[in-house]
């Protein structure tokens, strides 16, 4: 259950919640973390169509590729510090069904995630849409943290 670990994040509470957790059980058999970021496309798509400003002439892809692959190496040292060997990896896509295809591609043994992400404006989310239907769609063990 715990040798190839995917673990998306968004950097939110929830995911920062899991970060610790993961970390708490580097004695448990965990083999691998995958640290995976999503540039969610449907936020991307229209980007430069906001305001009368283009954003399209700043390369805002990789501006923002950089930006969230910082964040992952930062939270990469810190849980390889802690003793568990991590990769780490950023694609474009929607969230469910991206986390889904990317699990089965890589042939992960479970899916650690928060239970709801950076858009939820409080703890008292039971439980997000993305993480939702993870749990119910997937093939392999979803922790939900």
């Amino acid at each position: 259950m715990l040798r190839k670990i995917l673990f998306p994040t968004d950097f939110s509470k929830a995911s920062v919640r899991v970060k610790k957790q993961l970390i708490k059980m580097k004695d448990c058999g965990v083999k691998e973390v995958v640290l995976l970021y999503i540039m969610d496309e449907r936020r991307l798509a229209f980007a430069e169509y906001i305001d009368s400003f283009s954003f399209g002439s700043l390369n805002l892809d990789k501006t923002l590729k950089t930006k969230y692959q910082k964040k992952l190496n930062d939270w990469k040292t810190e849980m390889e510090k802690a003793g568990l060997k991590v990769k780490t990896d950023i694609i474009n896509g929607t969230p469910f069904t991206s986390i889904m295809d990317y699990a089965k591609e890589k042939k992960m043994t479970s899916i650690f995630l928060g239970h709801s992400g950076h858009d939820k404006k409080g703890d008292d989310i039971l439980l997000g849409s993305t993480a939702e239907k993870i749990a119910r769609k997937s093939d392999i063990t979803v922790a939900l943290i």
